[in-house]
């Protein structure tokens, strides 16, 4: 099988990384994220182990006032720590709230659209602007406070909402910064003209190490610096940023799954996948989707494609169902909750337009599903639909791929995921705009033969194997510290 990635950008474990006794000696690890540490089978708990062999201990910071209620809040001068069966301590920072909701308003309502490629539906308000910097340097002041007295340390930060975070945190003596990129880099066209581009970029350079799911986010990057920064010395094919003071690597390392913990939740729920057609009285083909109603996953253009597939092709009725679980957007914006009932409503039309003798094409699922309910789920779909305008990576199509152990099933991915980089020998690639090629990937996969499916399946699963989640922040952490 050829790699998907070149040596220089990417590599399976096996061939990249030593045994963990030899490469990292750091007393203490802090995470800061926005949302906190996740449920089970997140990052933290790739990290568990890891700090636990050699000896790190790992302050996690989170802001999101409602992610991690086990976590302690800070006074007004210190941080209580709370110890956790992890070994980690947990922390939530303190912003009012009348902050913290200008913060959350300027992430979704200009930096969402703006990194996703979208600017046209970017709202940029100079007041949110200020919020989002002020809630900033309060996590990076916070963060300073949690390990004081702790040297050397190495800072980890996670997304777009702590853009601003490193240029005060690497201040701290003894401490390195680095930060992981979870969302698209726009082509720098799509953000130079931004009245923040500058500000965030510079900031962004105060990491010393700088990740991205793919390669064209950290050369859409690169380029933005040099676009941008005329006196910044970039290195496209070292992947390296010398600006005044600050020298950042940027690295591409695609985040991974925890492939034992699905595949072992594949096995318990297997019995529940075998009864799901049954309960929810399927036809024998069944096209999944699983996506949060945001406008930037193209659940409305997959429902475009069903339409224009059943419309193509009538005598596809009662052949098959299109499942739609829809998981709640991660903002309460307007925007959103107009995209959601647009959703809603085009799943009604489509259900009354081709409705024949009680059946209705569309089952929307629109509820919040555990991670072991979509384990059967993944199970008793015959195709996975990930249909993305744009997508930082989308985990939802590896988590499918871990879960078919039976090697069958297949994958219909949009070329604008960030996964169809890893995942392209496998899955039917296609246009997330295009009705048309979406109704001939679903057609195609209906009558693809088991052995095609084998092959494909196979394929996707070494991929996902080879770059787990385990591997990804060991891999992260050893080249911060390199």
């Amino acid at each position: 099988m050829q790699t998907l990635f070149p040596p220089s950008v990417y590599a399976p474990p096996s061939t990249c990384a030593p045994a963990l006794d030899e490469e990292i000696h750091l007393p203490t690890l802090k995470v800061v994220s926005y949302s906190g540490h996740g449920d089970s089978g997140g990052v933290a708990s790739s990290l568990a182990p890891l700090a636990h062999r050699i000896g790190t201990k790992v302050h996690w910071l989170s802001v999101n006032r409602a992610s991690d209620k086990s976590a302690t809040t800070c006074s007004d001068h210190y941080l209580d720590f709370s110890p956790t069966e992890s070994g980690f301590e947990y922390h939530n920072a303190r912003i009012p709230a009348a902050l913290l909701e200008g913060h959350e308003r300027f992430s979704s309502r200009y930096l969402w659209p703006l990194l996703h490629g979208m600017p046209e539906l970017a709202v940029f308000d100079q007041e949110d602007w200020r919020k989002f910097r002020d809630v900033c340097q309060r996590v990076a002041s916070e963060s300073q406070v949690i390990s004081e007295g702790s040297f050397p340390s190495l800072s980890w930060l996670h997304d777009f909402q702590l853009a601003l975070c490193a240029p005060l945190i690497a201040t701290e003596r003894g401490t390195l910064v680095c930060q992981f990129w979870h969302v698209p880099w726009p082509r720098p066209e799509n953000i130079a003209s931004s009245p923040v581009a500058a500000e965030f970029i510079e900031a962004l350079l105060a990491n010393k190490l700088l990740g991205f799911h793919t390669a064209e986010y950290a050369h859409n990057f690169l380029a933005t610096v040099e676009l941008l920064f005329k006196d910044a010395r970039v290195d496209p094919m070292a992947m390296e940023i010398r600006y005044k003071n600050y020298f950042t690597r940027v690295a591409v390392m695609p985040l991974g799954i925890d492939v034992d913990r699905w595949r072992h939740l594949a096995s318990q729920v297997r019995p529940i996948a075998e009864v799901l057609a049954v309960k929810h009285r399927l036809a024998n083909q069944i096209v999944l989707g699983v996506d949060r109603l945001d406008y930037t996953k193209g659940v409305l253009e997959k429902l475009y494609g069903i339409e224009y597939l059943l419309t193509l092709t009538p005598d596809l009725r009662r052949r098959f169902h299109y499942v739609q679980i829809s998981q709640k957007p991660r903002s309460d914006e307007d925007d959103y909750r107009r995209y959601a009932e647009q959703v809603k409503g085009k799943i009604d039309e489509i259900n009354e337009r081709f409705s024949l003798d009680g059946w209705k094409p569309v089952v929307h699922i629109d509820e919040e599903l555990s991670q072991k309910e979509l384990a059967a789920w993944y199970q008793a779909a015959d195709v996975m639909t990930v249909n993305s305008l744009r997508d930082g990576l989308n985990l939802i199509a590896k988590e499918y791929v871990a879960c078919r152990q039976d090697e069958q099933g297949v994958l219909i991915l949009s070329e604008n995921a960030g996964c169809s980089a890893e995942l392209s020998q496998g899955a039917i690639i296609v246009d997330p705009r295009s009705p048309s090629e979406f109704a001939r990937a679903v057609t195609a996969s209906f009558s693809m033969g088991v052995e095609e499916k084998r092959r494909r399946m196979t394929s996707m699963r070494h991929i996902i194997g080879w770059n787990q989640l385990h591997d990804w922040a060991l891999g992260f952490l050893k080249q911060a510290l390199s």
